[in-house]
C-alpha cells in the first residue's frame, strides 16, 4: 500500500467494505441471545457508520471499489478465466441488484422519511415475505469478499498456517448470522401478531405513510433499473470493444521453438496466452502477486515499459534477472520472444506438445540440488513444521530455477532435479544453471534467518550439475501427464551432490559442465575423479566451497545462440 495505484485503491475499498459487512453479519448473529441485544449493538455501530466521516468513507469504498470493478471487467480482453475468477465476477454483478433496494428501503427511508430503521422495522419489512432475498444477499456478499481476501492473502506465509483457523470463521460468521436472523424473524413475527403490539411497532419505528411507501417502491424500482441499465451498457461496451480489437492492428508473439500467435495490440500478454488457449499457472487473477506468469523476454525486451511499483516488487522478490517480466503486466506492442518461466502445463509446454509425445534426445545441464544431514532436520519434528521449512527452502531454489530459464524435472524429498537449456542449448544451459545456483546460495542466507533457529544450525545445500544427453518425453502418470527427462546420465548430478556433500563443498560440477560454463581455468577449484563405468570412463569432478563466488564468471561467459 506504499504506492497509490488502482489496484491498492480497489483492495483498500474492498477492506472497508468487507469489514464493514463482517460487522454487520456479526450483529445478526447477535439475534440468537434477543431483538434488543441486536438493536444495543446496532447503536454503538451506527456511531461511526451514520456519522459524517464514517458515511463519507463507506460511500467512497463502495463508489470506488465498483467503478474499478467494472473498468476491470470491461478492459478484460480474454474470458478464459479460473473458476474462483467466475464466481467473483458473477457474485459481484449480482450484488448491487439486491443491496441498492435493501440500502432504500433501509438507510434512504430514514433519511428521508424519518423512519427509525432499527432491526424491529428491518425484521417487520422482511420476514418472512423476503427473507430468501437478504439470505441470498449475505451469502453473496460473504463469497464475493471471502474469495478476494483468500486470493490476496495466500500468497503470504503466515496466511498458510492461520488457514485453518481462518477457514473456521468463514463458515461460522455467515451461519451464526442466518441462525440469528432466522430466530430474531420469528420473534418479530409472533410480536407481529398481536394487532395492538402491530400498531405499537409502527408508531415506535415511524413507519412510512401509503405516501411515503410508494415513493420507496419508486424509488427501489429506479434502483434496479439503473443497475440493470448500467450492467447492459457494460456488456454493450465489452462486445464493441472485442469488436474493435478484432480489427486492431496485431502484434507477433513468438515462443522458443518458433510458434508464434498474432495478437491485438492491447491486452495483457497473459490475456493473449489465454486467448490462444495456452494455459497457464497464474493464481492472483493478473494482478502481480502470485509471479508465476512470470516470463523471459528474449527479444523485444527493449520496447516494454520498465515495471511498475507491483510488478517491481514481485521480480525483486524472486530474484529475477534483467529481462525477466510479468505477463500480466505488459502489453505487446511490438513484437516479442518470450519464454515462460514456471514450469507445469504452460505455454511453453503446450506449443511442444507433439514433439514431447513422441519423446527426443537433447543435450541438456542437469542439476540435483539435495538438503545436507535432511534426517536431523525432519527428526521428530511436526508434520506442520517440517512443510513449513521445506516450503521455506524449495521456495528459494524453485524461485532461482524458474527465474534463470530452468525447470524443476522431479522432486526428490530431500530436494530437486532441475533441467537447463532445453530451448537455449546446453552451453547456455549450464550458464544459466550457475546463475541459478548462485541466485539459491544467496537466497538461502534469507531462509536460514527464519528456521535456523528453529533446526539449531543453517540449512546447507549439497549440489551436483552435469551435462549430457537425454530423452524428454511427455509420460502418463495415471490421469496427469508431465514432462521428464530419462536415461542413465540422470544419475550423474545425484554422484556428483553425494560427493559434494562428502567433501564438504557446496557445488561439484562435471568437466564437461564446468566447460561448458565457461569455468575453464579451474586450477584454482579442489578437483577429483568419480570412477564411471556406465558412462564410459572416469569423471572429472570440479568442487566448489560456495556457489555465488562461480556464479560471476558465468554470467561475464559470452551468450550462446538462442
Amino acid at each position: 500500500m506504499r504506492t497509490l495505484t488502482t489496484q491498492n485503491i480497489r483492495l483498500l475499498s474492498g477492506l472497508i467494505l468487507f469489514a464493514f459487512a463482517a460487522t454487520h453479519f456479526l450483529n445478526h448473529a447477535v439475534g440468537l441471545f434477543s431483538l434488543e441485544a441486536m438493536d444495543e449493538v446496532q447503536e454503538w455501530r451506527l456511531v461511526l457508520t451514520r456519522s459524517w466521516p464514517g458515511m463519507i468513507v463507506l460511500l467512497a469504498a463502495l463508489l470506488a471499489h465498483a467503478v474499478l470493478a467494472v473498468a476491470k471487467t470491461i478492459q478484460r480482453s480474454s474470458w478464459r478465466l479460473p473458476a474462483w475468477e467466475l464466481i467473483q465476477l458473477v457474485t459481484g454483478l449480482a450484488i448491487p441488484l439486491l443491496l441498492l433496494p435493501h440500502i432504500v428501503e433501509t438507510h434512504v427511508a430514514h433519511a428521508l422519511f424519518g423512519v427509525q430503521d432499527n432491526y424491529l422495522y428491518a425484521l417487520a419489512l422482511i420476514w418472512p415475505r423476503a427473507a430468501w432475498i437478504q439470505t441470498t444477499l449475505l451469502l453473496l456478499v460473504w463469497v464475493h469478499g471471502c474469495l478476494g481476501l483468500h486470493h490476496w492473502l495466500k500468497f503470504r506465509r503466515w496466511y498458510r498456517l492461520a488457514q485453518p483457523a481462518l477457514v473456521v470463521l468463514a463458515v461460522a460468521v455467515p451461519m451464526a448470522a442466518l441462525m440469528g436472523f432466522v430466530v430474531s424473524g420469528r420473534a418479530v413475527a409472533g410480536l407481529l401478531s398481536d394487532p395492538a403490539m402491530a400498531d405499537r411497532m409502527r408508531q415506535v419505528t415511524h413507519w412510512p405513510s401509503e405516501l411515503d411507501s410508494k415513493w420507496i417502491n419508486l424509488l427501489q424500482l429506479s434502483a434496479r433499473i439503473a443497475v440493470a441499465a448500467l450492467l447492459v451498457a457494460g456488456a454493450t461496451i465489452v462486445v464493441f470493444r472485442h469488436i474493435a480489437l478484432l480489427a486492431a492492428p496485431k502484434v507477433a508473439v513468438t515462443f522458443p521453438n518458433g510458434a508464434t500467435v498474432q495478437a491485438a495490440i492491447g491486452p495483457t500478454l497473459l490475456e493473449i496466452i489465454r486467448s490462444n488457449r495456452l494455459s497457464d499457472r497464474s493464481e492472483c487473477g493478473g494482478r502481480a502477486r502470485c509471479g508465476l506468469c512470470r516470463v523471459r523476454v528474449l527479444e523485444g525486451a527493449e520496447t516494454l515499459p520498465p515495471p511498475g511499483h507491483e510488478e517491481r516488487a514481485v521480480l525483486t522478490g524472486s530474484s529475477a534477472p534483467e529481462h525477466v517480466r510479468l505477463a500480466c503486466q505488459i502489453r505487446p506492442a511490438t513484437p516479442l520472444t518470450i519464454a515462460p518461466l514456471v514450469d507445469g502445463p504452460g505455454a511453453l509446454m503446450q506449443v511442444n506438445e507433439q514433439a514431447d509425445a513422441q519423446g527426443e534426445r537433447r543435450a541438456v545441464c542437469l542439476v540435483q540440488i539435495r538438503v545436507r544431514a535432511f534426517a536431523t532436520i525432519a527428526g521428530d519434528r511436526l508434520a506442520s513444521d517440517l512443510v513449513f521449512m521445506m516450503n521455506e527452502i524449495f521456495g528459494a531454489v524453485s524461485g532461482a530455477i524458474e527465474a534463470n530459464a530452468g525447470r524443476i524435472d522431479r522432486f526428490l524429498g530431500d530436494g530437486v532435479l532441475a533441467v537447463f537449456g532445453e530451448q537455449r542449448g546446453p552451453d547456455q544451459g549450464c550458464r544459466d544453471a550457475l546463475q541459478a545456483i548462485g541466485a539459491i546460495d544467496l537466497a538461502m542466507d534469507r531462509v536460514n534467518e527464519k528456521i535456523a533457529a528453529e533446526i539449531g544450525r543453517p540449512v546447507e545445500l549439497a549440489i551436483g550439475v552435469h551435462v549430457g544427453e537425454v530423452v524428454v518425453g511427455r509420460l502418463a502418470l495415471g490421469r496427469m501427464t508431465r514432462v521428464a527427462v530419462l536415461g542413465t546420465v540422470t544419475d550423474v548430478p545425484a554422484r556428483l551432490a553425494a560427493l559434494a556433500q562428502r567433501k564438504g563443498w557446496q557445488l561439484a560440477l562435471s568437466g564437461h559442465a564446468a566447460r561448458a560454463a565457461g569455468l575453464h581455468d579451474v586450477a584454482g577449484l579442489a578437483q577429483e575423479t568419480l570412477a564411471d563405468a556406465e558412462q564410459g570412463g572416469d569423471l572429472d569432478a570440479v568442487g566448489v566451497l560456495r556457489a555465488r563466488d562461480v556464479a560471476p564468471v558465468a554470467r561475464a561467459a559470452p551468450d550462446a545462440p538462442v
